[in-house]
């Protein structure tokens, strides 16, 4: 199955394609285990979660209430890792912790990077869950 995750990225897009933003291995067994169809609607909706997570993070931040932050951070935590949004979700995982201490000046200051690190996130993911491509359908490999 990971071999057709790969071949979902053409080779252009795979030049392109940060591979620390996502762990294949993660993205192939819920390929395997829930096939392409249920994976693909499931990230469509992880993409639209974690916008709104990450919007959740800045109003928080921005209104001082580092609790909600942590929350929020908790919340986006999760569902990175259960995705294999692997770097998202060990800056969420560094935001809840600075949410946890109070610590508004390092949730501030990591606020552009989730903001990156999201919208990466989400573009890898377009590439490799494209339904437009013929080699994302499990009968075509």
């Amino acid at each position: 199955m990971r071999e057709r995750i790969n071949q979902t990225v053409d080779a252009d897009a795979a030049r392109s394609l940060d591979t620390s933003l996502l762990d294949l291995a993660v993205l192939s067994r819920l390929d395997d285990d829930l096939g392409r169809g249920s994976v693909t609607e499931l990230m469509d909706l992880f993409r639209t979660e974690s916008e709104r997570r990450r919007q959740g993070i800045h109003k928080a931040v921005s209104a001082g209430d580092a609790s909600a932050a942590c929350h929020e951070a908790h919340a986006l935590k999760g569902s990175a890792l259960t995705f294999g949004a692997c770097r998202l979700g060990a800056l969420a995982f560094k935001m809840e912790q600075a949410g946890r201490r109070g610590d508004l000046e390092d949730l501030t200051s990591d606020l552009p990077e989730l903001a990156r690190l999201t919208v990466e996130t989400q573009v890898a993911l377009s590439k490799i869950f494209s339904e437009s491509n013929d080699c994302c359908n499990p009968e075509s490999s």
